[in-house]
């Protein structure tokens, strides 16, 4: 059932679409989220003008905004009642209007900047990664829960995306046919995998290095197989945030909600969540390693087969 709205929320929200800078905002926020920074360069004008323009799309209820990594960014609402007015607003305007093709080409020399940012802290941080990882669980109890949350029935292709460094691929190789693995040093949005379906897939320890977390995830459930499954080794925190600053910037781990919201947002259906004691009573205030495993919730033409149907 459609959600249904007020004659004066149709009005605030017609009111916060009829301005030319409104829609700029929106459109670029269709592609990417950003923070006020970003806005400023893309659009050439004042902070107080930028703030404004947030300001009043947030009191519509048209983008909302978080924190992640020390930065403030605004996204589109998914779950406003208005989001297919929008939408069908920002696919009407025109394609080659000057100012909004100005502001892509803008808003690509941003992302190419958060490109060269992120790069410089992964590889400034990569010297530093094994030691603070280590520090809160030992590579064998993580290997442990792996194997426990996957199983032992065999399966055709796998695909592992990490840091590179680790054995994976190694752990499972009893149970998978075929296996690829990607390290993190290039645009996982862009997975070099073509058509090729995957029955598990990993994120091992890279999730919070990605600048758009739950875009990658998107792309990601794109190439399960129907019943394929996807598997999440991270930090999730609880009490608190870590108050290291050498963590601050990557966005040092996830809280469960945000997580579960994300893999719903994909389609995905959440079936397992394992939090492993830290070595250090002490971090368990701050971050706790955690492996989620989520399912394709389609099925497979044999599952089907094998599955009695009462059209009765």
């Amino acid at each position: 059932m459609k959600k249904s709205a007020s004659l004066d929320a149709m009005i605030v929200l017609l009111k916060a679409v009829a301005e030319v800078d409104h829609l700029r905002v929106l459109r670029l926020l269709h592609h990417e989220d950003l923070t006020i920074p970003d806005f400023i360069f893309i659009l050439d004008q004042s902070q107080a003008c930028i703030s404004r323009y947030l300001y009043l799309l947030c009191e519509a209820r048209l983008i909302k905004r978080y924190q992640k990594g020390g930065y403030l960014y605004f996204k589109l609402c998914h779950d406003f009642w208005g989001k297919d007015i929008v939408m069908s607003i920002l696919s009407s305007l025109p394609k080659h209007d000057v100012l909004l093709a100005h502001d892509l080409e803008r808003l690509k020399d941003v992302k190419k900047q958060c490109q060269k940012t992120r790069k410089k802290h992964f590889l400034q941080n990569m010297s530093q990664w094994d030691l603070l990882r280590s520090s809160y669980m030992a590579d064998h109890s993580v290997e442990n829960a792996l194997l426990k949350i996957v199983g032992d029935k065999p399966f055709q292709t796998m695909l592992n995306i990490g840091i590179g460094g680790d054995s994976v691929l190694k752990l499972f190789s009893d149970l998978y046919t075929h296996a690829i693995e990607i390290v993190l040093d290039r645009d996982v949005l862009h997975l070099p995998v073509e058509e090729t379906a995957f029955d598990l897939v990993i994120l091992h320890w890279v999730l919070h290095f990605l600048e758009n977390p739950e875009m990658v995830l998107h792309k990601i459930s794109g190439v399960l197989r129907p019943h394929g499954r996807l598997l999440i080794v991270d930090f999730s925190y609880h009490k608190a945030k870590s108050s290291h600053s050498d963590q601050a910037h990557m966005g040092f781990g996830f809280s469960a909600l945000q997580i579960e919201q994300w893999l719903k947002n994909t389609g995905l259906v959440l079936e397992q969540t394992i939090c492993l004691t830290p070595i250090q009573s002490k971090n368990s205030e701050a971050c706790v390693v955690t492996l989620w495993l989520a399912r394709d919730p389609r099925l497979l033409v044999d599952d089907i087969k094998d599955k009695k149907v009462d059209f009765a």
